[in-house]
């Protein structure tokens, strides 16, 4: 493995259920990698269906180096903010803004694992609330699926695991995550090995990294992950090598002030794939609801806690999406281009700040920026990342945002 802010011009529409897609399980995939890589396919990008300004011209991001650990742990001071883009204290966890109870988990690499959000029946999923990060995108049939980061925690179990996707391929690396996966498809393969991204399959890895639930009727919501357990297989097979230099992201429990008030954000992926982010001023953060085979929005839970899935921090990216053309498979897979940067919106505290992504590096973490260029400050805790199409149709409202997905 290599180790490596303008307010965007909104198209106020009222959203439809536009885009209809079937959340049924993708066609079956290699098992095993392949022992080789066949010749990678040329990406097709699709025609725009609507329009959305360019990025205001801001400040480059910040690249910053590489810091070497001491050689043993010292007393752990007490976080103080505001924090970051710059170093981070030894036992704080870049990802979240938060000291964490073992630094020492700090020095392996963080775990990007790829989990069902379809078919329905994987739901609730296991572990997504001891996740620093959680990216969501679209992926195929009307679906969408999770990139979940463990870094600062363990846990036990999560999952369900599933294949992986190309949006994996290219977020992973940006953290200088292991990709965590059960099965993939030809082209996906290729795409792994093209990329040098270290990644860890259901095999060779087998239990207890990653395990059969064989209570599980339905084979593709069967397969869990146990992050110490993985972790001691990326130590086992070389994969891990010291400390990454996860800076980038800056963290303030102070709320921004250049803000308008909103109760949260409505994201459609499909007509079959809706999320929803609902701010709770008692907690502090934000409650995610998806729909039901009824068609009702339900809350979202952790198995392994039960709980309403919450985070501290909801952030929306228009990214370019680009259809993919594989030499084998006729499944549909989607690309995402996450160089350069890109519009944002970003949501805490019970507001809404227009802003900008930009990537800074190949191994560095995505940074966010505000008004004027400046970084923009998350709140400390986790956060999750939905990632929609460049052109995507966008409400702003006191209540709910409302983002309907459109591509490229």
């Amino acid at each position: 493995m290599h180790r490596h802010g303008a307010r965007p011009a909104l198209l106020t529409l009222i959203p439809a259920l536009l885009l209809a897609g079937s959340a049924c399980a993708p066609t079956p995939e290699a098992v095993s990698p392949p022992s080789s890589s066949a010749a990678l396919a040329s990406p097709v990008r699709a025609s725009p269906t609507a329009s959305v300004a360019a990025a205001s011209a801001t400040p480059a991001p910040t690249v910053i180096p590489p810091t070497s650990p001491p050689a043993s742990p010292t007393a752990a001071p007490t976080p103080g903010y505001p924090m970051g883009p710059g170093s981070f204290p030894q036992n704080v966890d870049p990802l979240t803004g938060l000291a964490v109870q073992n630094p020492q988990q700090l020095d392996l690499r963080p775990l990007a694992i790829v989990v069902s959000n379809f078919p329905r029946t994987a739901r609730p999923q296991a572990g997504l609330s001891q996740a620093d990060l959680v990216f969501e995108a679209y992926t195929e049939a009307g679906s969408s699926r999770f990139l979940a980061l463990y870094y600062g925690q363990s846990a036990d179990q999560v999952g369900p695991i599933r294949s992986a996707r190309l949006e994996g391929i290219r977020i992973a690396p940006l953290y200088d995550a292991i990709l965590v996966h059960a099965e993939a498809y030809q082209e996906i393969w290729d795409q792994i090995y093209a990329a040098q991204v270290d990644a860890i399959n259901e095999f060779p890895a087998g239990c207890p990294a990653i395990c059969r639930d064989p209570n599980e009727k339905i084979s593709v919501n069967s397969v869990f992950g146990n992050t110490p357990a993985l972790d001691q297989f990326a130590q086992k097979v070389g994969m891990e090598n010291g400390r990454p230099n996860l800076n980038g992201m800056r963290f303030d429990p102070a709320a921004p002030t250049a803000a308008s008030a909103a109760q949260g954000a409505w994201v459609e992926f499909s007509s079959a794939a809706l999320a929803q982010w609902q701010y709770d001023p008692g907690s502090g953060s934000y409650l995610r609801s998806s729909e039901s085979d009824a068609g009702a929005l339900v809350p979202l839970a952790d198995r392994t806690t039960g709980q309403q899935l919450a985070v501290a921090n909801v952030l929306v990216l228009y990214v370019p999406f680009s259809y993919f053309v594989g030499a084998t498979t006729t499944a549909e897979l989607w690309d995402i281009n996450l160089s350069g940067s890109g519009h944002a919106v970003f949501f805490r505290d019970g507001l809404a700040v227009p802003g900008t992504w930009k990537r800074a590096g190949g191994t560095q973490p995505l940074q966010f920026f505000g008004a004027g260029g400046q970084p923009f400050a998350l709140k400390p805790g986790r956060t999750w990342i939905e990632v929609i199409g460049k052109t995507s149709l966008t409400v702003p409202s006191a209540r709910l945002w409302r983002f309907t997905m459109r591509f490229p």
